[in-house]
C-alpha cells in the first residue's frame, strides 16, 4: 500500500453521518444521472458538474472503505489520489 499517499489510509469517514449503503446509493445516483444527461445531450457544463458528483461520492464511498480498515492497492489507492485532486479543482471552481 502506498504510504506517500494524498490521501492517507487512516482518512475519516465524510464529515456527516452517513451509512455505507447510503454513500453507495449517493455514488450509483450520481452515476445514473451522468449517463442520463450524456444520452439526453446535455451541455458540457451540466455534464462537468455531475462528473464531479460522482467523483465526490466515489471518493466517499473509497474513504469510508479505507477508514472501516479496507486496504486498498496502490493501483487503486492513485486513482483515489487523482480523484481527490480533481475534487479539490472542482471545489476551487465553486462548482
Amino acid at each position: 500500500m502506498t504510504t506517500s499517499s494524498a490521501v492517507p489510509p487512516t482518512a475519516p469517514p465524510p464529515s456527516r453521518a452517513i451509512s455505507l449503503s447510503q454513500l453507495f446509493d449517493e455514488w450509483q445516483r450520481a452515476g445514473v444521472a451522468l449517463r442520463t444527461a450524456e444520452a439526453h445531450g446535455s451541455s458540457d457544463d451540466d455534464l462537468l458538474s455531475l462528473a464531479e458528483d460522482v467523483l465526490k461520492a466515489r471518493v466517499a464511498v473509497m474513504r469510508d472503505r479505507i477508514a472501516a480498515g479496507w486496504q486498498p492497492s496502490d493501483e487503486v489507492m492513485h486513482e483515489l489520489e487523482v480523484d481527490t485532486q480533481l475534487v479539490r479543482e472542482a471545489d476551487a471552481r465553486g462548482t
